[in-house]
């Protein structure tokens, strides 16, 4: 057998963890997409097959348990892509016959059943499985494929010594154990919030998905389909996970996007929601793997940017000599504080925090006031973060140089930390 036709196999199997088969059956399996459309319900408008992926975890002093983690998984059969949407826990929805509520307490009240109905009436597109993830057998199927490495941009640090939750992760790249992965995933409490962990659990989920293409899991595959059996409840049949697992065994990672419901937070009658802005829905359930959305907005056109793999950090840093407003731009809780933050450990000077005039920019960008001094300095920064050049621009509106941070942040908050790093 070819490594190429070993990597195939190991990859069919992960993926068939919710039917718990062995090895020998994938030989028998290689369907069409017509097969895949007649065996597996599908949204007859798409042609996508639509899963509610859950992560249930134990809340202390209560009986039932709530979702910790929740998303939105689209398969397109003919193309096939997979697109992920991760959906904060405290968007704020209409639970039938309960009235707007956080989207996760449906689970409490209604299971699985309630919360897909739920999902279904806000997404508008039908959602006929569910995968549910019991997170207390978490720490022990990573550790069945031997931990994962993650680059963590900064120290996550949480105790709560009610619940049993001791979280500390140092800053930088971490080989985790299931212990540390799951505090990883689990981790809240920063300027971001329920979106900073959303995040984590994306990283997380593609770390493991280019990890178990390693030769080496080959011989680690019955343990993990053991471990699946437990730890996995569907209601898909086993011969649908059969076909579907054998239909996407060769899946390539780049053909797999991850978003988070676009929206902000807010506090509505004293309690803190995350409020889902559903425009952009359709953009993200077609967008092509690689490619960003499209956008009729000046703003959200960005060129190729300037690479800087090759530029003096110290010298870019010693041309920045003017203070900066940061804008949130992004409409993620917290992004304003937390990028100030990250530049002033740079030793770059913030003036003003505050809110962009809309929630819309998907890219960042640089406004700067006529001069010298601060075209040079937001020149700098945009090849210091790689801002396309055509989003570097002079403003006579703006006082200051001006930061409008994006729905790239995370982008800009990488290239930050290694800055830092260097």
């Amino acid at each position: 057998m070819s490594k190429r036709q070993v990597l195939l196999l190991a990859l069919t199997a992960i993926l068939s963890l919710t039917a718990g088969i062995g090895l020998k059956a994938f030989f028998f399996f290689n369907p069409e997409p017509e097969t895949i459309r007649e065996r597996i319900e599908h949204d007859e408008e798409t042609g996508r097959i639509n899963i509610l992926l859950l992560g249930l975890d134990k809340v202390p002093g209560e009986d039932v348990n709530r979702p910790d983690s929740i998303a939105f998984l689209s398969i397109d059969i003919d193309d096939k892509v997979v697109r992920l949407l991760s959906l904060p826990r405290d968007t704020r929805v209409q639970i039938p016959g309960r009235g707007w509520q956080k989207l996760n307490h449906a689970y409490a009240y209604g299971g699985v059943e309630l919360l897909k109905t739920t999902l279904v009436n806000y997404l508008g597109v039908p959602i006929p499985y569910h995968v549910i993830v019991n997170l207390q057998n978490f720490p022990e199927l990573v550790d069945l494929v031997g931990g994962v490495t993650i680059n963590v941009p900064k120290r996550l640090r949480y105790t709560d010594r009610a619940g049993g939750i001791h979280i500390d992760i140092p800053a930088g790249e971490q080989h985790m154990d299931g212990k540390t992965a799951l505090g990883f995933v689990r981790f809240r409490h920063d300027a971001l919030g329920d979106i900073g962990r959303v995040e984590r659990q994306q990283v997380f989920m593609m770390t493991v998905f280019h990890k178990i293409k390693d030769p080496a899991m080959i011989t680690k595959i019955p343990e993990l389909i053991r471990q699946g059996i437990r730890l996995v409840k569907t209601n898909l049949s086993l011969s649908q996970a059969i076909q579907l697992a054998s239909y996407l065994k060769d899946l390539d990672p780049s053909r797999v996007v991850f978003h988070t419901l676009p929206g902000k937070a807010a506090y509505i009658s004293g309690i803190s929601y995350w409020l889902g802005e559903l425009g952009d829905l359709s953009e993200i359930l077609t967008e092509k793997p690689g490619e960003p959305l499209d956008s009729l907005m000046e703003e959200d056109r960005a060129d190729e940017p300037v690479s800087a793999t090759d530029l003096d950090l110290k010298d870019i840093l010693a041309s920045i000599k003017v203070s900066l407003s940061i804008l949130n731009g992004s409409g993620t809780a917290g992004v304003g504080k937390e990028s100030a933050t990250r530049l002033q450990s740079l030793g770059i000077d913030v003036a003003h925090i505050g809110n962009a005039k809309h929630y819309d920019y998907k890219y960042t960008n640089l406004l700067f006031p006529p001069g010298e001094e601060t075209e040079k300095t937001a020149r700098s920064l945009g090849q210091l973060f790689g801002i396309a050049e055509n989003l570097v621009r002079k403003d006579p509106s703006v006082r200051n140089v001006t930061m409008i941070m994006g729905h790239d942040y995370m982008n800009i908050f990488q290239r930050i930390d290694r800055a830092r790093d260097q």
